[in-house]
């Protein structure tokens, strides 16, 4: 076969694969659904936003307040249907003369078919619903926002308690690096006859304890991730890798009153709950106007007769007003009820703004205080390098044994998990500002 034959038949079978396999190529990447998936936290935001099972619930609760809205509206369209009726019947007079002999009337029948229609003229409540069902499509759009910012907030959290198991387990390793080369010399010192038994024995226990240490921090490093691989609701079979690191950024001066008050505007909890305010005061107008005389207009025109070929045509145009009089004390019960419901939402609503102010409040203190936290972490970690370099050159000096080596080595690790606390703790504040002042979802995504 020549080379231009086998591009052809290369070619042939492309074309074939493309047009009656469609799904062969978009299921090629499942190949590697078992790979472990290298994520910026960016990126693992973005993700999320895709495909978290909640924000896709969140969409379908959009479409159906969509829907309810059109729902409502249609009752206050017009309304056309056509209509067909063929009977064929047959009556006892007897049923309605008095003592007549027995009769009968019939058989008969007859046809009627042609269209029908209506339309409401004056109906308030159906007007109320449907700008109750209008405001309850915002209140899904505000609800969809704030699942997203709660998607991205499990996500940022998720990712990163991911970072600090890292950081734990990379310091950990350190540390047994350490250790290990401290238990070397204390065993290099006791066969030279400089150093004691008991030297060797002690740099040991410190070195199985730093090794204990690492393998917790590893078992989390990996359970974390499972964690966040369910929150982007990835293939079972399919693990995730942090490609950032816990860092420390310089922010800008804040002022308390002003994230206050952005919080209060940007939260999407108040849009909804907004909504939820305006719905009710619709419902109890809606109740209210039920005693409003209500108008509609109705009719038909039908072609009616005995056979199809003998038919006139027949028509009625109605005009109908209803004014309720009586009924059963239902009317006030409904306007009472609006009335709680808004005094409820009104409660929510009130309840909802001392959160919103409390933690923008108290993100901004934790803030402050993990930026101080972290500069004074990095120093202790400074300090306790520094006394560990100190007490291995007095030990291998044979200035005293190697007692301050491993209390040096305690302080070392206490240092460095206080730098990683100060560091995750200042992440975690940062994050916890964004979401209070409902920002989040802008910072960690774009």
């Amino acid at each position: 076969m020549t080379a231009r034959a086998r591009r052809f038949c290369v070619l042939l079978l492309v074309v074939a694969e493309a047009v009656f396999l469609p799904g062969a190529r978009a299921q090629q990447p499942a190949a590697a659904a078992g790979a472990t998936v290298p994520l910026s936290l960016k990126q693992a935001v973005q993700l999320a936003l895709k495909q978290n099972p909640q924000r896709e619930i969140a969409k379908i609760l959009i479409l159906e307040s969509q829907r309810n809205s059109q729902i409502a509206r249609a009752a206050l369209l017009p309304q056309a249907a056509l209509e067909a009726d063929g009977s064929y019947n047959q009556y006892n007079l007897n049923s309605v003369e008095k003592n007549p002999p027995v009769r009968a009337a019939g058989p008969f029948h007859y046809i009627e078919a042609g269209p029908a229609f209506s339309q409401t003229i004056l109906n308030l409540p159906l007007i109320r619903g449907y700008q109750a069902g209008r405001e309850g499509v915002k209140q899904a759009h505000a609800d969809e926002l704030t699942t997203r910012e709660t998607v991205v907030d499990a996500v940022v959290n998720q990712y990163l308690l991911i970072l600090r198991a890292r950081a734990l387990r990379d310091a950990a390793e350190a540390r047994v690096a350490l250790a290990q080369r401290l238990y070397d010399q204390a065993t290099e010192l006791e066969k030279t006859g400089v150093g004691l038994k008991i030297d060797a024995v002690r740099a040991n226990v410190e070195l199985q304890n730093e090794r204990q240490t690492l393998i917790d921090a590893d078992t989390e490093t990996r359970t974390t991730a499972y964690g966040l691989a369910d929150l982007l609701d990835l293939p079972k079979n399919q693990d995730v890798e942090a490609t950032d690191h816990l860092d420390f950024f310089e922010l800008p001066e804040m002022d308390k009153d002003a994230m206050v008050n952005q919080a209060l505007t940007a939260r999407p909890e108040m849009a909804s709950i907004h909504s939820q305010l305006r719905i009710s005061r619709l419902n109890a107008s809606s109740a209210k106007e039920e005693r409003i005389p209500e108008l509609g207009f109705s009719g038909f025109w039908f072609y009616q007769g005995q056979h199809f070929d003998d038919g006139i045509p027949a028509y009625r145009y109605e005009v109908s007003m209803l004014v309720p009089i009586f009924t059963g004390g239902r009317i006030h019960a409904e306007i009472e009820r609006a009335k709680l419901e808004e005094q409820r939402i009104e409660e929510n609503q009130r309840q909802l703004e001392a959160q919103i102010v409390d933690q923008v409040k108290t993100s901004l203190d934790q803030l402050t205080a993990a930026r101080n936290a972290v500069e004074v972490a990095n120093l202790g970690y400074q300090l306790a390098q520094e006394e560990v370099a100190q007490a291995e050159r007095r030990f291998n000096a044979g200035v005293t044994t190697n007692i301050e080596v491993i209390t040096a080595q305690d302080e070392l690790a206490r240092a460095s998990d206080n730098q990683i606390a100060a560091l995750y703790r200042f992440n975690m504040s940062r994050a916890d500002l964004a979401r209070a002042t409902g920002t989040i979802e802008t910072m960690y995504s774009k």
